[in-house]
């Protein structure tokens, strides 16, 4: 179950959501113009150039598309993570950090969701959180 509390710093967090159940979801945005999505939201669609784009929320799970290990990076993300790129039923690719103890055990097609955790650390050395990805085992 994913939380955050008050005293945490996130980033990004008009991107996604927490529903009662502790379930994170993306928030995108949806076109019934062009029945197109994007994330993040746009302001406009891309494809009819029409500014009335609805918020929807995401699937709650997507297809790994490709991902890479991340072992030498700025100081403040700790290394190594796990980089993905997920394509979500609405035809969209997000990428994000993945939440994993076993990077290279991730495969290409795998089930991901979201989740909270831990992206980066503040110039203090306070954890940042933001959604990530995680493998999905059922």
């Amino acid at each position: 179950m994913a939380e955050i509390s008050d005293k945490d710093e996130v980033l990004f967090p008009e991107l996604f959501n927490i529903d009662k159940e502790g379930r994170v979801r993306l928030v995108a945005g949806y076109s019934k113009e062009s029945n197109n999505w994007t994330f993040p939201k746009y302001l406009a669609d891309p494809v009819s150039f029409s500014d009335e784009v609805e918020e929807r929320l995401l699937s709650p799970t997507g297809e790994l598309h490709s991902f890479t290990v991340v072992r030498r990076s700025m100081p403040e993300f700790p290394v190594p993570y796990a980089l993905a790129l997920v394509d979500f039923p609405e035809g969209v690719r997000v990428m994000a950090q993945v939440e994993t103890n076993d990077p290279e055990g991730l495969k290409i097609g795998q089930r991901m969701g979201v989740t909270v955790g831990t992206v980066k650390k503040s110039k203090d050395g306070k954890d940042v959180k933001s959604y990530k990805f995680v493998p999905v085992t059922n």
